[in-house]
């Protein structure tokens, strides 16, 4: 009888860290999620947008360019608004995830009537422009809030990676949905006339898109937002600091170069590779591939850095559009560079979001200040506007070369397409390795800063008044600051080095 007790309650002790992983792990899962619905009509709208408008709506390519740049201005500001909204709630006792589910109906709405106005006739460009903003102004209060809440779910950084990588698994499922129904339904509109199917389509993504953030906060638990935390935050971001400076310049490749592949594949298949039933084809291979990576990259993201692993990403994809550029004469050829592709944008759409969440903390032991919803809007802003510029510099693009729908094309417009589609992204992909390779926060260096935070923490705690801790200030390698170098970096300051050394776990953080 005793022997039976001990082996239950033996059992029932290696059940409970298990049960507590898969909780822990099914918890971060659920706040993924809600990427599928963001991913559904976010980046629906910003694969589609162009298209619709000149090949639908008739409008000539210039006066589609330059309704994305209204876009522009329109993302400059209304994340920055989001994020001061999301402060000011905060500090009111609201946190991230009652930001958005109050933001969710509202922004399905708008996307819900973006994709309607064909059918009701709307076609005047104001008209456009109006419906354009209210969308991304919508989508603007659910996404700063929704992304700066991976900063609160775990702040390990292996763990982060894994989040990144579940982030982009409903991204790329929501990327499944949108080629397989939302392009196609695109391209049958502009060739029947379908507008009122068109509609349909849009009404329900956007109550998907609803249901979907619900449910990534009810199920996502509980996140312990603190007053203090809440009130340190702000839009003003040390823009001087290097790897903030770094994560911008991440930022604009990400949003600007990279993307400009798939917002050209329905002008490259249709008209230079002359295939226009491949588009869903070349879509589902690139969405395979990134199905692939996401797996591939997440399962490294606990042995190997972050940013390493980005750089590879971006080699990748830099290799797979080289090849599709070879492939433009054998169509049989394009979707295996597609999926080439999707592995390598796996990574690269994945893994700066957890080394934005990283940079929080270096942020925070630098400047004192936990500068959380900040750095999001920060980054979310120059990725969302240069997407949309890069939108509008497509249309100019395509208008000075003398692109007409719907008619065979000159060879100029066809070279300009590819310039477009494949060589800007090419060209992006190999700053963001040289630009990586100057990053250095990796998981070792993180848990460094994490173990200060702590300690500075306890002794703010302990003794009010205490000199905060400086060091680990850009994360950028050959960085310039206070203190000596730790991995690569800035030291902790000469006052926090003799308060740790009187501990225990000291010999851990510091370095004589």
């Amino acid at each position: 009888m005793v022997l039976h007790m001990r082996f239950l309650t033996s059992k029932s002790e290696r059940r409970g860290p298990a049960l507590a992983v898969l909780a822990r792990e099914g918890r971060l899962f659920a706040y993924s999620s809600g990427n599928f619905g963001k991913g559904l009509v976010f980046a629906g709208a910003d694969l589609t947008i162009l298209f619709l408008l000149t090949d639908l709506l008739g409008l000539s390519a210039t006066a589609a360019g330059t309704l994305m740049l209204v876009a522009v201005a329109g993302d400059l500001a209304f994340d920055l608004l989001a994020a001061r909204l999301v402060i000011r709630q905060r500090q009111a006792g609201r946190g991230y995830r009652w930001l958005v589910v109050a933001g969710a109906l509202p922004c399905a709405a708008a996307f819900a009537v973006l994709y309607a106005m064909p059918a009701a006739g709307a076609r005047e460009g104001w008209m456009l422009a109006a419906a354009l903003l209210v969308f991304r102004g919508a989508y603007a209060v659910i996404d700063v809030p929704h992304n700066a809440l991976m900063a609160q779910i775990t702040t390990d950084s292996r763990a982060r990676g894994r989040v990144s990588g579940y982030r982009l698994l409903f991204s790329t499922a929501s990327s499944l949905a949108v080629a397989m129904v939302l392009a196609p339904l695109v391209q049958g509109a502009g060739r029947e006339g379908a507008f009122d199917r068109l509609a349909s389509v849009g009404i329900v993504a956007g109550t998907l898109f609803a249901l979907t953030m619900v449910v990534c906060v009810v199920t996502s638990g509980p996140v312990a937002d603190r007053p203090e935390a809440a009130a340190q935050d702000a839009i003003s971001v040390p823009l001087r600091n290097r790897l903030v400076l770094g994560m911008g310049l991440l930022a604009l490749i990400t949003g600007f170069a990279v993307p400009t592949f798939g917002r050209m594949i329905l002008y490259i298949a249709t008209y230079v590779v002359d295939r226009p039933d491949l588009v869903s084809t070349l879509l589902l291979a690139l969405t395979a591939g990134q199905f692939a990576g996401v797996l591939a990259w997440t399962s490294l993201t606990s042995r190997f850095d972050k940013s390493g692993l980005l750089a590879m990403g971006h080699g990748v994809s830099a290799v797979g559009m080289a090849a599709f550029a070879l492939c433009l004469r054998w169509p049989g050829a394009l979707p295996v560079c597609a999926g080439l592709i999707g592995f390598g944008f796996a990574s690269v759409y994945m893994l700066p979001w957890g080394l934005l969440a990283d940079t929080v903390d270096f942020v925070t032991l630098r400047h004192g200040r936990r500068l959380e919803t900040g750095l999001f809007a920060f980054y979310l802003v120059a990725v969302k506007a240069s997407g949309a510029a890069a939108t509008a510099l497509i249309g100019w693009s395509l208008g000075w070369l003398g692109y007409v729908p719907g008619t065979d094309q000159t060879a100029l417009v066809d070279t300009g397409m590819v310039a477009l589609g494949l060589g800007l992204p090419i060209a992006g992909c190999v700053g963001a390795v040289f630009l990586l390779r100057r990053f250095d926060i990796g998981h070792a260096r993180h848990a460094r800063v994490l173990a200060a935070l702590s300690r500075r923490s306890t002794r703010k705690a302990v003794q009010s008044g205490a000199e905060p801790v400086s060091g680990l200030n850009f994360g950028l390698a050959k960085s310039i600051g206070e203190g000596t170098t730790l991995a690569g970096g800035d030291a902790l300051s000469a006052q926090a080095r003799q308060s740790m050394s009187r501990s225990i776990a000291a010999p851990a953080l510091v370095r004589s």
